[in-house]
């Protein structure tokens, strides 16, 4: 009978030089450390700002019934049986469960917005299906600051982003806006999804911290600081500079999770949005 042994701190040194030569002759690159590296981030939800009558929000807009999240249909016997969706609107946002707020802080006079859009098709369907969707961006008064239509040829789900032009009045600091992004998955039904972000400023200290760190730094310090909007974009534009890079894909499953949204994290981004300002959602 073999007694179990601990490992001896030269054993695992010697295990691991083996482990490290024999991918090098093999020609493979010895990524074995990076790919067992957990590259945790934490998302610092701020205290939410003092707006009293400020409305809830809605994180998710497809074809769910109530708060609970289907996975999209892959079989039409699925579908039919009612226990998956048929089509899915997520807006990549934080969610404070125990009221359904939805908001979020940003220091970009100009920020941009990320969401989650998925259809099931039947074989009979075509493959591709053209969704006509509206983005806008409101003020405290209901004055649009921003308004955009256009359409998503979409094949399979993926993540889109819309940014808000520069030349657009810029967000003032310490005001709210309302974001909505609508759209029809089917003619019989409107698919939407809403919330507020307001714009902040950080404290000199942490302004200069910005100024001389590098871009993971300057993504911990937007975590820390609770800025979303910052934080998912920067992270979001430094993985498709490297989608190879390991320590950024790690990064975004970690940070997808901490808002509960992990299932989307392996979801492709998709070229969007030229506008069309003439473009009907009836």
């Amino acid at each position: 009978m073999l007694t179990a042994q601990p490992f001896s701190r030269s054993m695992l040194l010697t295990l691991a030089v083996c482990t490290i030569a024999s991918a090098g002759l093999s020609g493979r690159t010895p990524h074995v450390m990076a790919m067992h590296q957990h590259h945790h981030l934490t998302f610092t939800m701020p205290t939410p700002p003092s707006d009293p009558g400020a409305p809830t929000g809605r994180r998710e807009g497809g074809s769910s019934r109530g708060d609970k999240i289907y996975t999209l249909c892959k079989t039409e016997a699925e579908a039919a049986n009612k226990q998956c969706a048929t089509s899915r609107l997520t807006a990549l946002v934080p969610e404070i469960d125990a009221e359904k707020q939805i908001w979020g802080l940003t220091t970009a006079d100009h920020p941009e917005f990320l969401f989650y859009l998925s259809k099931f098709r039947t074989p009979e369907q075509p493959q591709t299906t053209r969704l006509n969707i509206e983005f806008v961006l409101q003020d405290e008064n209901d004055q649009y600051v921003h308004k955009t239509r256009f359409a998503l040829p979409l094949t399979e789900g993926g993540i889109i982003r819309i940014p808000i032009p520069a030349n657009r009045d810029p967000l003032q600091v310490g005001k709210r806006y309302t974001w909505t992004l609508l759209t029809k998955f089917g003619p019989n039904e409107t698919n939407y999804v809403h919330g507020r972000i307001y714009r902040v400023q950080m404290d000199t200290q942490r302004q200069q911290q910005l100024q001389t760190a590098s871009p993971l730094k300057r993504l911990e310090i937007y975590l820390e600081e609770g800025l979303w909007f910052d934080a998912i974009s920067m992270l979001v534009d430094l993985k498709q500079d490297a989608p190879q890079d390991l320590t950024l894909i790690s990064k975004w499953n970690s940070l997808l999770d901490n808002i509960n949204l992990k299932e989307l994290a392996t979801e492709p981004m998709l070229s969007c949005c030229t506008p069309e300002p003439h473009l009907s959602l009836k």
